[in-house]
């Protein structure tokens, strides 16, 4: 088990610090801590905000630091008969902060989260300013380009349109946490505690089991893969990648593209013997780098 130095909420304490915000007919959990700046943590798949409890705490010492679970994740509304996308998603995140007017955010995005990184930045580059400003963003390991994504044999199977249906009652904590395994570092890997505690929440409240309705993100990534590599690459955002190299999906093969990119004020930290989790994996040493980072004076 990997000890954080800041307290970390258990997932009843999580929802019990939490609200809702209303997205058409649909409740949006969140919690929010601290004063200050505003900081943004978003969440993979198939997780939810409860991923960043192990910094969150750290955080909100010093941000007006809001942890959000997507829609189908975690606290928030999973419809059963529903489309999800990632532009929606990103529609979500942006009606959040025009609700709390919110004039400057720092961002952190991870996994399923990257790519509504990406539109948010490519949508900030067209509003030209107007709106609200961007002071930074961190991108932990995600499939920040689909030609490069590399998803578990479990994930493909569930993804398929007719297949993924039928799989799913089949989809249960023990597969969940061989999945889990496979993404995670060798000396890094969850506990049973926590297993546990991230099937509860991928399948709250009562045993929904909806993967193969989050899963055409892979898809949605190919599609919009030419405008999200150009949003990163024409962006004057201050960017830090921080990529666990032994993560199988998004590790060392993708930051060292991201190396070969002239990209224009991006900085990266590279995280040996870590996988897909990195600020679960190496909250202690996620936390300092990311900190330090956000802390820069406002552009």
């Amino acid at each position: 088990m990997v000890v954080s130095s800041f307290p970390v909420k258990t997932v009843t304490e999580w929802l019990a610090g939490g609200k809702f915000f209303e997205y058409k007919n649909f409740q949006i959990f969140y919690i929010q801590e601290g004063k200050g700046n505003h900081l943004l943590l978003l969440h993979g798949f198939p997780t939810s905000s409860w991923d960043y409890a192990k910094i969150f705490n750290g955080f909100s010492r010093y941000f007006n630091t809001t942890a959000i679970d997507f829609l189908g994740f975690g606290y928030s509304s999973k419809p059963k008969n529903y489309q999800y996308t990632l532009m929606e998603q990103t529609d979500i995140i942006e009606s959040f902060i025009e609700k709390n007017a919110l004039k400057r955010v720092r961002f952190v995005f991870h996994d399923y989260a990257v790519s509504i990184g990406q539109e948010i930045l490519a949508r900030h580059k067209e509003r030209n300013g107007s709106g609200y400003e961007i002071d930074s963003a961190i991108f932990l390991n995600g499939g920040l380009f689909p030609e490069l994504h590399r998803p578990i044999f479990i994930q493909k199977l569930l993804a398929t349109p007719i297949l993924g249906g039928l799989l799913v009652p089949f989809f249960n904590e023990k597969t969940f946490a061989k999945a889990l395994a496979r993404v995670f570092g060798p000396n890094t890997q969850p506990t049973d505690k926590e297993i546990a505690t991230l099937w509860k929440l991928a399948t709250y409240p009562n045993d929904i089991k909806i993967p193969h309705l989050l899963l055409p993100y892979i898809k949605e990534r190919k599609v919009h893969g030419f405008r999200w590599k150009k949003a990163l690459l024409e962006t004057d955002v201050p960017l830090l990648f921080i990529n666990g190299l032994v993560d199988p999906v998004s590790g060392k093969h993708l930051i060292d593209e991201i190396e070969k990119l002239p990209l224009k004020n991006a900085k990266i930290l590279k995280l040996e013997n870590i996988g897909h989790y990195p600020h679960c994996e190496a909250p202690n040493e996620c936390f300092t780098a990311m900190n330090d980072f956000l802390n820069k004076k406002e552009k």
